[in-house]
């Protein structure tokens, strides 16, 4: 059987999995931990991606969904296991504005009724800030104010342009939740097993937003290394280097020392190489995954260049 390190990153698209993992991790770090602030996260983000939100649209960005949010709080918790593992003593503050902010991280994406129209991609730009204003609003009431500001901050950090300034951290407790969760945020996308399928689903958020730092999805794909490099710079740098604390966690989990989600981006970048050498007109049929290409071309109505 072939070795395919992203088949081991699990199942994104199941949310109660997720949730169940999630908790796991948690009670293995802290067993006495509350896990209150965790649940309302979970109870209120399945609620907007599903459109049970009273006041919102279901969430409907195309590469921004359900399942890279799902993504990215499973490697949040899988990263804070590791750093247990390590012998790090975090508080509670911590494992709560990581894993809160990471459920939250994207839900600026979300529309409220009255300004419904798009995919939401529209709010690219402002996404950031519009999930810390969404999250003081949804949860406000049942975060602690110290809790409340440690979330927006995390969520603050998975800004990863390299125009945005880093919030200002008040303990080291808020800087390690959030180097966390903007760890999870990179690794968690670039090691799908679809990552170079969903580039074009990108590239159509990117379109709606009216970003034109590219000429189409060739040209994205084209500079995804460059992307790619400058992310594992933040990640070493700014975010802490804590990408290969993930092999404690999968060898107290699977019994091996591995980091699949290194592996995983790897894979992917090397399979990038192979893709951008072709010529653009053959390259898509080296993206056959997950019927992704065949759904954005048909909400682009033409094939980019």
């Amino acid at each position: 059987m072939a070795d395919t390190p992203s088949l081991e990153l699990g199942n994104s698209r199941d949310f109660g999995e997720i949730r169940a993992e999630v908790q796991r991790l948690v009670k293995a770090i802290a067993p006495g931990h509350d896990m209150g602030p965790i649940d309302a996260a979970f109870a209120l983000i399945e609620a907007a991606c599903t459109g049970q939100l009273d006041g919102y649209a279901p969430l409907g960005t195309p590469y921004h969904d359900q399942a890279h949010l799902m993504e990215v709080v499973l490697c949040s918790a899988r990263l804070l296991h590791g750093l247990h593992l390590a012998g790090l003593a975090f508080p509670a503050l911590t494992i709560d504005a990581c894993l809160v902010g990471a459920l939250l991280h994207d839900s600026g994406y979300l529309m409220r009724v009255e300004e419904a129209q798009g995919t939401g991609a529209q709010f690219t730009l402002t996404h950031v800030v519009r999930g810390v204003v969404f999250a003081e609003t949804q949860l406000g009431a049942q975060l602690s104010p110290e809790l409340l500001s440690a979330t927006g901050k995390v969520i603050l950090t998975t800004d990863h342009r390299p125009v945005a300034a880093a919030p200002h951290y008040d303990s080291p407790a808020e800087r390690l939740a959030a180097q966390v969760t903007a760890t999870a945020d990179l690794l968690g996308q670039m090691s799908s097993r679809e990552y170079l399928e969903r580039l074009l689903l990108l590239y159509c958020e990117f379109r709606e937003a009216g970003i034109a730092s590219f000429s189409g999805f060739h040209d994205l794909l084209e500079k995804t290394h460059g992307f790619y490099q400058l992310m594992t710079a933040r990640l070493q740098n700014e975010l802490g280097g804590l990408t290969p604390i993930l092999t404690r966690h999968f060898e107290a989990s699977r019994g091996v020392a591995r980091n699949f989600y290194a592996e995983s981006v790897e894979r992917n970048i090397d399979h990038l190489g192979r893709l951008v050498r072709e010529e653009r007109g053959r390259r898509f049929d080296y993206l056959r995954r997950g019927g992704i290409v065949e759904r954005a071309l048909k909400f682009l109505g033409e094939e980019p260049e």
